[in-house]
């Protein structure tokens, strides 16, 4: 999996911080990082059991008024109710939302003496280790959590803050889905408070303006080792996959949306009786995180062709079978200008699952050898008029 992820992870990065001629994704002064340190409640089936420490740290930046992301790695130590002692490894991709400004319009530096409160959600990888009796096993987890903070000095908060990390089926032989409850006190470190330096560059001008809904259909393919496989099973193994997606273009370089994916899918290509595996149905709901690279590169008003590159995560799960797990996605994204509301798309994704999700191993016997390639095609909708066509560069303020 890390062969296949860091590197795009990398790339995507690094288009995102080294636009030419001086131009950023994000604006400046914007950016933040922590530590914390606390204790962990690991509820596995009917049994919980604490343990101590959990450490974690983050970095990101605010990429509108009311919204932040950020980079998250924890370590937590724990343990079963059978006395082995475990330690789980997650890195995480993470939003968090400045609930009081959006509700109340209350900011950091209001002469109101308030506690800030940013909720957040996130999706990423998890490792547990344990020695002595069980093998390494990797996985996908969600996090939901709440931060709360106190202003120590302009740059300086005290925070305190709660996660709750939602594993898989069947990750670490449990039938149900089991968590970590982490709550920890820590210190934030941020390079402004103030809410007006909380924007993107080339900002719209009418922020509700810049949501979109999109609907798409195409093909899929059931691959195990898609590279290596010399007997995968070919056209046995396509799938039909239809989606629907909502967004939001929160500058001229990148976009956020959530889509919806499924429909068909095969099971391990039975290559002594050349037949397709067993069929099955299947759904998941992912965030894509999308850098527009024209714009990077192109840098020119009105252009009608984008190619944009994402990577995202989220929930999957199988019909026949109830099975809910968690997936990460990748690809590139193709979307051409047809009037003021309006564009058609050609997505080219890879949705990385678990092996015991698609019904077993590829022959590598790989944790990242098996995964669900698609090709689809749309039309996607602008709510009111397009966004990449109304776009000034937003100037700081003195």
């Amino acid at each position: 999996m890390k062969k296949i992820l860091l590197p795009l992870l990398l790339v995507v990065c690094s288009l995102m911080l080294q636009a030419q001629n001086g131009r950023r994704i994000f604006y400046p002064g914007t950016l933040f990082g922590s530590f914390n340190i606390g204790g962990t409640i690991y509820t596995h089936g009917s049994s919980a059991t604490v343990g101590a420490p959990y450490q974690g740290l983050s970095g990101g930046c605010w990429v509108s008024e009311p919204l932040a992301f950020q980079l998250a790695f924890d370590i937590m130590k724990t343990t079963s109710s059978t006395g082995n002692n475990y330690m789980f490894l997650c890195a995480s991709a993470e939003f968090k939302w400045d609930l009081n400004y959006t509700l109340f319009d209350i900011s950091h530096t209001s002469p109101e003496k308030v506690v800030p409160v940013y909720p957040m959600v996130g999706l990423g990888v998890i490792s547990r280790t344990d020695m002595k009796v069980h093998p390494k096993e990797h996985g996908f987890h969600a996090m939901v959590g709440v931060q709360a903070s106190y202003q120590l000095s302009k740059s300086l908060d005290a925070k305190l803050e709660y996660k709750c990390f939602v594993l898989p089926q069947y990750f670490n032989g449990s039938k149900s889905v089991s968590m970590l409850h982490n709550i920890g006190l820590g210190l934030l470190l941020h390079q402004n408070i103030d809410q007006n330096f909380r924007r993107t560059e080339s900002k719209s001008r009418d922020a509700e303006k810049d949501w979109f809904v999109g609907i798409g259909i195409g093909a899929n393919y059931s691959a195990f080792d898609i590279l290596t496989n010399s007997n995968g099973g070919g056209e046995a193994m396509l799938g039909f996959a239809p989606e629907v997606m909502f967004g939001r273009d929160f500058s001229r370089y990148w976009s956020l949306r959530i889509q919806l994916i499924g429909f068909s899918a095969h099971e391990r290509y039975n290559p002594t009786l050349q037949v397709a595996g067993k069929g099955y149905y299947f759904s998941q709901l992912h965030a894509d995180v999308m850098v527009n690279l024209t714009n990077l590169i192109i840098f020119k008003r009105n252009l009608h062709f984008n190619v944009m590159p994402y990577l995202g995560a989220g929930p999957i799960w199988r019909y026949d079978k109830f099975y809910l797990d968690y997936a990460a996605d990748f690809g590139l994204f193709f979307r051409y200008y047809v009037n003021h509301v309006s564009d058609v798309y050609l997505d080219m994704r890879y949705v990385l699952v678990k092996p015991a999700f698609g019904g077993g191993a590829g022959p590598s016997g790989h944790f990242y050898g098996v995964g669900l390639p698609s090709i689809t095609v749309g039309y996607i909708y602008f709510f009111e008029r397009n966004p990449r066509y109304f776009k000034p560069r937003y100037e700081c303020p003195d």
